[in-house]
């Protein structure tokens, strides 16, 4: 079936409105299931492991996104099915409070949490591998860093607002905070059935999704020694490993060391998101004209070097810009990495490698954060925190990454 451009422009139109609401929900799902977490009586421990264990699960679960794609012989629907039951699946994350009795709430509270996020996230992962082909065919390979960028650009505004909104939310109802987090959470919920009802509007492009070139994970992690593909896999899930050794126990840092209220953690969070949203044109444009990993190196470096500078102080003001910095890294980053993806990847092998991509970053993510959570009790303290030292030795690993392996991932555009 011939695709017509009519049809393109209009998917495109409910694609971004999508986008739109789904940047909302995300606002409170990226900023606050953790603090959640805290405030049900979560441990150190118990942090680390809500914020690696559901999204392990998730990346695992797309192993199979090819397959069950292929055999529905449709993205779009798979996409609609998922995120329909993403939406309902923020029911039991809302009501954990209101189901335990005040006596066993604190210690099963977060295990029950932990639970409900990874059935949350799994349905959230498991759309994402057909969502990233689907846009693939959309956008034309030498406008997908401009498009992306600005499209980043407006959802990232959204996010940080509805980040801050939630914030002062939170902060207003003191004591009563589950009230708060109930309100934002039913927010979040709603606007991922608005999202759902935008999906249901767009059209398929291009191919059928049957013709899928099988190749098992095992053959993809043999080829780490000599495919530019694994070799960049491989590349980013060490970084990942090195970087969610401190970054899970950030808003235990926040919240209890250091004390800062529900708004003073909102400004830590949001402004890394806000300037990471706000620069992502900038990173592709540059891109799109110099090649993806060129740039890419250079947003890797500035991650390496930015946790330094967390050593000098612990002033909200001075955080506030040290974050400016880190997120203008972190979004040229996050935008290449799947932009190289989309490019270094055929229409028949996009959904499987996408799958297997994540499920590699994600494990480093998990281990990463498996360490930082064990290692974190047994540090010496810098400037008289634990955290500051697991801070440091975050950093550490993120620059024998990029010592040691930035150079093996080579650029797949032809012409630039």
């Amino acid at each position: 079936m011939k695709f017509k451009k009519g049809s393109v422009r209009r998917s495109l139109h409910f694609s971004l409105v999508d986008g739109l609401f789904t940047a909302m929900m995300m606002g409170v799902s990226e900023s606050y299931l953790v603090p959640y977490g805290i405030a049900l009586g979560a441990t150190p421990g118990q942090v680390a492991f809500l914020a690696s264990v559901p999204a392990l699960v998730g990346a695992v679960l797309q192993i199979r996104s090819a397959e069950v794609t292929a055999h529905i012989g449709s993205r779009l629907k798979l996409i609609n099915f998922v995120v329909f039951f993403h939406a309902v699946a923020w029911l039991p994350i809302i009501f954990i409070p209101y189901l335990l009795s005040s006596n066993s709430g604190r210690p099963l509270g977060p295990w029950i949490l932990l639970a409900a996020a990874t059935v949350f996230t799994s349905f959230g992962a498991f759309a994402v591998p057909a969502w990233q082909s689907l846009m693939s065919d959309y956008i034309p390979v030498k406008k997908r860093g401009h498009y992306f960028g600005w499209r980043n650009r407006l959802q990232g505004f959204l996010t940080v607002s509805v980040s801050i909104a939630a914030g002062f939310l939170l902060n207003y109802y003191g004591k009563n905070r589950i009230v708060g987090f109930t309100i934002i959470f039913v927010f979040a919920m709603v606007c991922r059935f608005m999202a759902w009802t935008c999906l249901l509007r767009m059209s398929e492009p291009f191919r059928r999704t049957t013709h899928d070139d099988y190749f098992s994970f095992w053959d993809f992690v043999k080829g780490m020694r000599n495919r530019n593909f694994a070799r960049f896999v491989l590349f980013v899930s060490l970084m990942s490993f090195a970087v969610n050794i401190s970054a899970p126990l950030l808003p235990v840092f926040l919240l209890q060391d250091l004390h800062f209220d529900y708004v003073a953690y909102m400004m830590v969070m949001t402004t890394a998101a806000f300037s990471g949203f706000f620069f992502q044109k900038q990173w592709g444009y540059a891109a799109d004209r110099s090649g993806n990993i060129r740039v890419l190196k250079i947003a890797g470096w500035g991650i390496a070097l930015v946790p330094i500078f967390w050593i000098s102080s612990r002033n909200l003001v001075y955080l506030f810009f040290v974050q400016l910095v880190a997120g203008a890294f972190w979004g040229g980053f996050n935008l290449l990495v799947l932009n190289f993806i989309m490019e270094a990847t055929t229409p028949e092998k996009r959904i499987r490698c996408i799958s297997y991509f994540n499920v590699t970053n994600t494990a480093a993510l998990f281990v990463g954060a498996l360490c930082g959570g064990a290692l974190i009790h047994h540090l010496p303290t810098v400037s008289g925190y634990s955290y500051l030292a697991l801070f440091l030795l975050s950093c550490a690993g993120r620059l024998l990454v990029m010592v040691f392996t930035s150079k093996m991932v080579k650029e797949v555009r032809t012409s630039l």
